[in-house]
Order: structure tokens, then sequence, then C-alpha cells
């Protein structure tokens, strides 16, 4: 790909490594492959990257990763601002990050950027995969875009649930005995409904969720006695998921941080409903 024009915008993506869906993590939303021959905008290299900085170019086929050799399709840029970045890694402000560069030939060393990336390695050194790029005075644009992914990710849960209601747990089921290693033992809540927000009235439902403390259900919601607050119930995915053994047919689930929120949350709730309609 030919160098970028001064004043003109490019941005270099990779669709094929990002899938079009992602999963776990509070605010994370769907991947979203950009339209094919078109220039990728900013809300779709958001949605398809993870590790997002504003930095400068520091090295060009170099590495600040022990275990990486330098090479051609390496860069190293210095962070200048977070963007989306995850919280496990602190503060990594003026860090040299290593990037699997898309077009490096268009880079300089000391040109400015905001990179769109994924996490490749962690430990000693950072180094990340590019998605995409664009210039650097587009970074509160950027910023402005990841602020909203909150917000779109509960529209798509939302959107892909099968009920939404207000609701108390009033009585749990322990998980059936079972010699499935790979079993998430399922629990079974039964929950007395306030006020269907979304989906077909009833005045009970029954929830179940896991109980295993192993991956990936360590990071689904674990639910109490009594708990109370908004449930949004989202059907088993009907596909051969060894993790799924074990549940009945229709089974209703909650496995995303965003399927339960605080009644706190319930107009915040109202208004991202009315935004779906």
């Amino acid at each position: 790909m030919a160098p970028r024009e001064r004043g003109r915008v490019t941005a270099h993506i990779d669709a094929s490594r990002h899938p079009s869906k992602a999963t776990g993590g509070r605010g994370e939303v769907q991947d979203v492959s950009p339209r094919e021959g078109a220039m990728p905008s900013n809300q779709e290299l958001v949605r398809s990257s993870r590790f997002i900085f504003s930095g400068v170019v520091v090295g060009l086929s170099q590495s600040s990763v022990p275990a990486l050799r330098p090479g051609p399709g390496l860069i190293t840029a210095r962070l200048e601002r977070s963007l989306r970045v995850d919280p496990v890694l602190g503060d990594i402000r003026a860090k040299i990050i290593t990037v699997v560069a898309k077009a490096p030939q268009s880079l300089r060393i000391g040109e400015q950027a905001v990179f769109f990336a994924n996490s490749w390695i962690r430990g000693r050194g950072l180094a990340v995969r590019e998605v995409g790029r664009v210039d650097v005075d587009q970074a509160d644009d950027v910023a402005a875009e990841v602020a909203k992914l909150p917000e779109l990710h509960l529209e798509e849960r939302l959107r892909s649930a099968a009920l939404v209601v207000t609701a108390e747990i009033v009585s749990i089921d322990p998980p059936a005995p079972t010699f499935d290693q790979h079993s998430g033992l399922w629990a079974a809540a039964h929950l007395d409904v306030d006020e269907v927000l979304r989906g077909p009235p009833g005045a009970s439902a029954v929830l179940y969720f896991p109980t295993a403390a192993w991956p990936p259900f360590d990071r689904m919601p674990h639910f109490n006695l009594h708990q109370r607050g908004v449930f949004l119930l989202h059907a088993q995915s009907g596909e051969s998921v060894p993790g799924e053994r074990g549940l009945p047919p229709g089974a209703l689930i909650a496995p995303d941080p965003d399927d339960f929120l605080d009644w706190s949350e319930i107009e915040r709730i109202r208004q991202a409903l009315s935004r779906i309609q």
C-alpha cells in the first residue's frame, strides 16, 4: 500500500484476524468487519480493536520485547495516550510498544498516529498486532467512539435477549451430579418476576447459571438467593458447546457480566430499550 499523502487519512485493516463476535467482558461489543473495499470508519476500527493508543514511531524493524526478534514488519512506538487498554496493564504512558504493523513502509521515525490493535505478547515487554491506524488529530474522535462502547454493548445484549425482567431469586436448585469435567455445574435460579421489560409476559422464569470456578465459567455471573435486579436472559447457543452440556432444552442463561444489572440501572435500561425498539 502506498504511503499516506499529506492531509489524507488512511487506515489499514486486517479483517480476517477479527471474527464477527467477541465474548466475555463488560463493555465489549460484537466486532464489526468493515465493508469490503470501503474505508473503515473509526467506529468499525474501535469495535475491531482491544488495544488503541496514540503514539509516536521510535523504531523501524525494531522490537522492545526480548522474546521477539527485530525484523521487517515490526515497528516500535512510544505510547502517548491510552484510548482503549486493558486496565490490568496499569499506567503504561510513555511505554514502548512493539507493533506488528500493517503497511510498515508507510511509517517514518517521529510520525504520530492513532494505532488500533489487539494484544499479542504480554510480560517482558508488550507487543500488539495492528488492525488499522488513523492520523493523530482524530484521537478525540476515537476516544468518543470508545466511550460509546458500554451503551452499544448493553443494546446488543438487550437486542439478543429472549427475556428481560426485573425480578428476585426466590430459590436455587443445586447442580445435578456429573462426572463431566467440562460441565459448568449449572444451578437453576427461580425468579419471581416483578416486570417484563422485553419478551413474553409471565409471572416466573428460571435462570440457569454456572457454579464452576474454571474458565470460561469463572467470567460468567454467579447468583445468590434473594438477589434482585434486572436480568437479561438468553437462549442457550443451540450449538454443540461442551460447557452447555447438561442444560435442559429451552434453558435461559445469563453468560455476560452485563446480563445482570442493579436495580439502580433501570432507567438506563429503559432508555436503551427505547432505542432498539
